[in-house]
């Protein structure tokens, strides 16, 4: 099902970032990079090893991407001539595999989370946007494992975010079940952190969304959603409420894998769940209660997906393509008629070799 909606607009034209063609793991540095999809198509547009994800600056004309190499680098691209963008400065983060960036209300820090050495950088930005340093400012590292011995043999930090109030950097560790917290202090992190939270043996919490109190945390492997509540004078989270992030059966791969959460509207959750290759749609309670409603059919491993003014733009890394659907059919799907049900709904398709990430264009 696809060419059933109005496509993207030029003023809506989304960045992808993307692996190696062979997947994720495989040789970087082959043509893989950055991919500029508008109404007319999707095409590369600069070269770049893995940069596996992106964010934009919200005043400027530049895109950040985190290449995930052995030794990343995080780039500040200039965007200003889309047809023609440029890398204007690159920062080695110190880690390893570095799979998340995390701009400041400021716009002055990024906060770079490394999957494989577990460390999360601090990188320091001017006025201008780009780095004042060539190197972190900051630099945390952690330590700790989980039972998954094929999975968390040690930390991995997959993902940073701002825990409620905006006065905490909450780090999701795959590897150690845990949320790493940060206090935010003068442009950097204290040294004096801990623990927010503690999930449960094997969870392994991959990435959040913050709702007022509530913290939503999706658990890649034991494809859970949790959802937790903050307590501000303790700096700690507890989990509350526990449930499946989907009923669809598994259709491709080896194992189920929660891969991304989005907060669609005040009171619905978008949930990526590979293996079933499905984006859940969870409503949320006045209390915070998460209430699966049903999912739909996202594409061959669905890695990363954003909304952008009323579209929805889902990556699927596998089945080489990505794809947009009116935000408005999927907050408006209905409930599972059975379990297990996968729904279909309209989208637009473009071909694109291993999409991992996709942000707004900044212009």
């Amino acid at each position: 099902m696809n060419n059933v909606i109005p496509e993207v607009s030029a003023q809506g034209a989304v960045w992808w970032g993307t692996y190696p063609e062979a997947g994720l793991g495989t040789p970087t540095g082959v043509g893989e990079g950055l991919w500029r999809q508008t109404a007319d198509d999707a095409r590369l547009a600069l070269e770049l090893p893995a940069p596996s994800f992106l964010v934009s600056h919200p005043e400027r004309p530049l895109l950040y991407a985190v290449s995930e190499t052995d030794s990343s680098e995080v780039h500040a691209i200039d965007v200003s001539d889309p047809e023609h963008p440029r890398v204007a400065a690159t920062v080695r983060t110190e880690g390893a595999s570095g799979c998340h960036l995390l701009l400041s209300a400021d716009s002055r820090v990024l906060y770079v989370s490394h999957y494989m050495s577990g460390d999360l950088a601090v990188v320091l930005l001017g006025e201008d946007g780009l780095p004042t340093l060539d190197e972190p400012a900051q630099m945390f590292g952690h330590e700790g494992s989980g039972p998954r011995e094929d999975r968390q043999e040690a930390s991995h930090a997959h993902f940073a975010g701002f825990g409620p109030g905006g006065h905490h950097v909450l780090v999701a560790d795959l590897g150690t079940d845990e949320l790493r917290r940060y206090a935010i202090k003068d442009g950097g992190l204290l040294e004096d952190h801990g623990i927010a939270a503690t999930l449960p043996p094997g969870s392994g919490p991959r990435h959040f969304v913050v709702r007022g109190e509530w913290i939503y945390v999706v658990c890649e492997l034991d494809h859970r959603l949790r959802a937790l509540r903050w307590d501000a004078a303790s700096g700690t989270a507890e989990v509350v409420f526990d449930i499946a992030s989907t009923t669809a059966p598994q259709r491709t791969g080896d194992d189920v894998n929660d891969s991304h959460v989005v907060l669609a509207d005040d009171d619905t959750l978008l949930v990526g769940v590979r293996g079933p290759d499905v984006i859940s749609v969870i409503d949320l309670s006045p209390e915070g209660e998460p209430r699966y409603r049903g999912c739909f059919d996202a594409g061959h491993w669905p890695r990363h997906f954003a909304v952008v003014g009323d579209r929805l733009h889902v990556g699927a890394e596998r089945g080489h393509e990505v794809r947009t659907f009116a935000l408005a059919d999927a907050l408006a799907l209905e409930p599972e008629p059975e379990v297990g049900h996968i729904a279909e709904l309209p989208y637009v398709t473009a071909p694109l070799p291993s999409p991992a990430c996709v942000v707004a264009d900044p212009n």
